[in-house]
């Protein structure tokens, strides 16, 4: 029994076996029988027909099966017990194909279950290459980033994606949002991930220099070929910080920096019972991404949606497995968790082995509140030098980074609701509108900062 999507991928690697072993190839469906290539077997259509003609033929086929499991009668079970004791040592192989798991109680001990693996990066590679030569087209695009982009989906789907860019003349910019598409499309299906197409580059990050160098430090590592890389290929990371200082965002680079797609998995879809138990639901989460490494997963404020919780509840056995499969995991899936709180986590979850390693990012220092403001107006194409942004980092200390690109926000606002270009007056007007999360949570900031101070590593160099 092979569990699998793709049935045609799964009839050329078994005709590729047969061929290797010089045996004879079969197939069979309800609707033709037997078929030997182009050449149906008359009268073979009938299940129990078709295996009653198995049994009386000579040699050692290798004979796909599908859809076999919708036709489990008595008859059909005890005609593939009948079979396989008659072929067990004559190397001779029945293989049923379905979607699904399938296999009968009675048959269980009799029959092998397989998995056949979505394709590999590889694979993609080689498929993209056939179709782009086939077609007689040109795309400047490596090979490589176009198998990333699909990873996950299967020979068709990834053959569908790629006929959408056949008769266009594309830019490598749009080549990869129509891929990127279909890749959404995909997890739209599953529910509880979402795919994030749309990341801001790594320079687009005010400061969290340490931070920065880590990731450019090991960007190559996760899709290293070398298999002594493998080894020390990173794990994850964890982000802590105070609220609005840029934890989402640093997540979202790290896409960017290692050109790797991101995904975020919904704790609370996975919670909701839409998609089945919640531990089924987050399993298939898991192995899904599984499927999509080399990937980043993204599970943002972790501290809510996974903790111990009680020794017999459901969240209990949800964080059981998480632990586990962070363990386990394939290498070139990096999973970058965000938290407010994470003295609420229990030790297990941030011990070395699981996530490589746990950054604090503390609100702005002084130079990042001026990079900040400078970002913040050249992304509303605002020159930043008329302005003086060191003048308003120096007056915004405490700030965190979304409270600064708000003060931003508010005063082109109001530029704007009068007709007329931005204005110094606007930036000071705003700016004495908004009281700091420092001064509204003091107490709740201090105690985060003074946890951190000798558990984490600070992303941002000090001054």
């Amino acid at each position: 029994m092979v569990q699998t999507f793709e049935e045609d991928r799964l009839e050329k690697l078994l005709g590729h076996l047969a061929a290797a072993g010089s045996q004879e190839f079969m197939t069979w469906g309800i609707n033709l029988g037997l078929s030997k290539g182009n050449e149906a077997i008359p009268g073979t259509s009938d299940p129990v027909a078709m295996l009653s003609h198995l049994l009386e033929i000579d040699g050692n086929p290798i004979v796909l099966l599908r859809d076999l499991h919708h036709h489990y009668t008595p008859q059909v079970q005890r005609g593939l017990r009948d079979l396989y004791y008659q072929w067990r040592n004559q190397g001779a192989h029945a293989v049923i194909s379905a979607s699904s798991r399938q296999i009968p109680d009675d048959l269980e001990r009799e029959m092998a279950y397989l998995i056949l693996e979505m394709p590999s990066q590889q694979e993609l590679e080689q498929a993209i290459e056939e179709w782009v030569a086939d077609r007689g087209l040109k795309i400047n695009l490596p090979i490589h980033l176009i198998g990333a982009t699909l990873k996950g989906l299967t020979l068709a789907e990834a053959k569908h994606a790629l006929a959408r860019l056949a008769d266009q003349e594309l830019d490598d910019r749009r080549i990869l949002e129509i891929l990127q598409e279909e890749k959404r499309n995909l997890i739209a299906k599953v529910g509880t991930l979402e795919y994030i197409p749309k990341v801001p580059e790594l320079h687009e990050l005010g400061g969290l220099e340490n931070l920065k160098d880590w990731l450019i430090k090991r960007r190559e590592l996760l899709v290293s070929p070398d298999e002594s890389d493998r080894e020390i290929v990173p794990k994850g990371m964890m982000l802590m910080g105070v609220s609005g200082c840029g934890k989402s965002l640093c997540i979202k680079a790290i896409s960017s920096a290692w050109q790797l797609p991101l995904f975020r998995l919904e704790m609370v879809r996975v919670f909701s019972g839409a998609y089945g138990s919640p531990e089924i639901a987050f399993a298939n989460a898991c192995r899904l991404m599984e499927e999509m490494a080399p990937a980043v997963l993204w599970i943002d404020e972790i501290e809510m949606g996974l903790s111990a919780g009680d020794s017999d509840s459901m969240l209990s056995r949800v964080f059981a497995f998480f632990l586990t499969w962070m363990q386990e995991k394939p290498p070139g899936l990096f999973v970058a968790a965000t938290a407010n709180r994470i003295d609420l986590l229990p030790a297990e979850m941030i011990r070395k082995g699981r996530f490589d390693q746990v950054f604090f990012v503390d609100l702005p220092t002084l130079s990042e509140r001026e990079e900040i403001f400078r970002i913040h107006l050249r992304k509303r194409g605002i020159d930043p030098e008329s302005f003086t942004p060191e003048v308003f980092a120096d007056a915004t200390a405490g700030w965190s980074g979304a409270e600064i690109e708000q003060c931003v926000i508010a005063a082109v606002t109001d530029a704007r609701m009068e007709r007329r270009d931005l204005e110094l007056k606007d930036l000071y007007a705003s700016r004495k509108q908004i009281i700091p999360i420092s001064q509204t949570m003091e107490e709740q900031v201090r105690h985060i900062r003074n946890w951190a101070y000798e558990r984490a590593i600070r992303a941002s160099q000090e001054e």
